[in-house]
């Protein structure tokens, strides 16, 4: 289902070039999806809601590299 999802968004990122694609709340279900398969899709925590004091139990964890960037074909 991934791959069936991942290519949606291939065919929306080309057709929005054309004035054409998918819902804006799809296309972020979509997204969400994607980046959390194995649980429900939700919507983005905003910045601020990452940012202040911890609990004590609680660890902030850091990306140690950058993500890959993708290459143009």
């Amino acid at each position: 289902m991934s791959k069936t999802l991942s290519d949606l968004l291939a065919i929306d990122g080309m057709a929005s070039r054309y004035g054409c694609g998918l819902n804006p709340k799809l296309k972020q279900a979509i997204q969400a999806d994607l980046r959390f398969p194995a649980a429900a899709a939700s919507p983005l925590p905003d910045e601020s809601d990452l940012k202040g004091p911890l609990p004590a139990n609680v660890t902030r964890l850091t990306p140690k590299h950058s993500p890959a960037k993708r290459k143009q074909a």
